[in-house]
């Protein structure tokens, strides 16, 4: 019998999985290597702004 937290991991894995293929499939169809980053599976950025240093000395 699966857990609910069988369940989450499951569905986490599945969704990480299919994002990966989605990824593939997408660079393939552009002419583009396929690379994977397994320290950032889901190629997640930072999107908030960087702080110069020339604005902090002001």
């Amino acid at each position: 019998m699966i857990t609910n937290i069988e369940y989450i991991f499951l569905i986490t894995f599945l969704l990480i999985f299919g994002g990966w293929v989605w990824k593939a499939l997408i660079s393939l169809s552009q002419g583009r290597p396929v690379s994977f980053n397994l320290l950032n599976p889901l190629n997640l950025k930072a999107r908030w702004p960087k702080v110069n240093k020339e604005e902090i000395e002001k």
